[in-house]
């Protein structure tokens, strides 16, 4: 028995820790319960993260008024975070929101745009004209519209994590490193055999909520594997593109589900830097532990690297690369569009599914989680969805 705890937060994601740490500064006493980053992800078990990275997209830009709602509350508190971990994890260098104005896809670009404009998300329009004289190094498509925000750009997951973790523990919340493989009422289970007893759990485990039979019914989710392109390149022309945006497209001839993301340079761990690509039109569903764990072990779809290899190039072609190189990661995607954030009964509270959008508005869906585990209603909130679970 490792302890009582008015609150368990099983899941040391970007959420569940976001989660834990409103928590614990409403005064409750929480644990956060979660293995750290794997060291070997060739020999690990699992569970993994996707957030164990050095790069995602931060915008207020988005094709929906909440995931704008989300991200902005959240951005205006990053720097916040940034002086509780003493290091800096959101870089502003502006985000771009591009799209045809005609053919299949352009309604992609029409929902950003109109977004935009109904937020009074502060940005700036840019045709073909205006994008080939603001960013010369890029290129688009002809009929092309863009929305560009200045204080969109990049975070840096890990880092913007350890600030939530951090905040949480000196709040007097209390970090388990271990996995959870059962829960019943107001017990959870670890893998090291002991138990957590608590008032309150909430489930956070992101894809593996679908998986891990922690909760009582299945969400309606369809967890994705995906392949993300990183793409080296040399210290001088990391200068060259210091002008660069984050950039959300949307190819010519693409679907709602298959828009691109570039980052621009970022030095990751190993002390290089690669720009980051990343989009599918379709890859596959992962349903069990062990699809799970293999996908995370793998060096992801060679089939999907080509491809964006190919963006990559159309979009920059006058940039050397040095090398390519692929990762893993996963993405749920709700029945809803939007994270399940619901307390079920007295004793369990969801909060999983970020739509491949969440690790930027992370801070603000953890706030909502804290609001709904401790029984206070999302309504007041001003946004439009309600954050409820479908179950299968």
């Amino acid at each position: 028995m490792t302890g009582r705890f008015d609150i368990a937060v099983v899941g040391r994601g970007l959420m569940g820790t976001a989660a834990a740490r409103y928590l614990a500064q409403m005064g409750h006493r929480v644990a956060l319960i979660g293995p750290s980053e794997p060291q070997n992800r060739a020999t690990h078990d699992g569970p993994f993260g996707s957030h164990h990275d050095a790069g995602r997209i931060t915008r207020g830009l988005a094709e929906k008024a909440d995931w704008s709602r989300l991200a902005l509350r959240s951005m205006a508190r990053y720097r916040e975070l940034e002086a509780v971990l003493g290091q800096r994890f959101y870089t502003p260098c502006g985000v771009m929101m591009a799209g045809p104005i005609a053919g299949p896809a352009a309604d992609f670009t029409r929902a950003f745009l109109q977004a935009a404009e109904a937020l009074a998300i502060p940005h700036e329009r840019l045709d073909d004209a205006g994008l080939a004289a603001r960013f010369p190094f890029m290129r688009f498509p002809a009929g092309t519209a863009a929305a560009w925000e200045a204080a969109g750009g990049w975070i840096n997951p890990r880092l913007l994590r350890a600030a939530e973790e951090r905040a949480m523990e000196q709040a007097g919340g209390v970090v388990i490193d271990a996995a959870a493989v059962a829960q019943d009422q107001s017990t959870v289970t670890l893998t090291t055999g002991e138990t957590v007893d608590a008032g309150h759990v909430v489930i956070a485990t992101g894809g593996y909520a679908r998986t891990d039979r922690l909760l009582p019914a299945r969400p309606d989710m369809n967890v994705m594997a995906r392949t993300v392109l990183l793409a080296e390149i040399a210290p001088d022309d990391v200068a060259r593109l210091a002008e660069m945006p984050t950039l959300i497209s949307m190819p010519e001839d693409g679907r709602m589900d298959e828009d691109l993301y570039l980052l621009p340079p970022i030095q990751y761990p190993d002390g290089k830097y690669y720009l980051k690509i990343g989009g599918e039109p379709a890859s596959p569903s992962l349903t069990n532990q062990a699809e799970m764990t293999a996908w995370f072990r793998s060096q992801g779809s060679a089939e999907a690297a080509a491809r964006l290899q190919g963006y990559l190039t159309a979009i920059l072609p006058d940039l050397p690369v040095q090398s390519y190189h692929t990762d893993t990661c996963v993405i749920s995607f709700t029945a809803t569009g939007y994270p399940y954030i619901e307390r079920l009964d007295d004793h369990l509270t969801i909060l999983t599914g970020g739509n491949g959008a969440a690790a930027k508005s992370c801070d603000e869906i953890g706030r909502l989680g804290a609001l709904a585990a401790t029984g206070q209603p999302l309504a007041p909130e001003g946004y439009d969805t309600d954050f409820k679970t479908k179950f299968i």
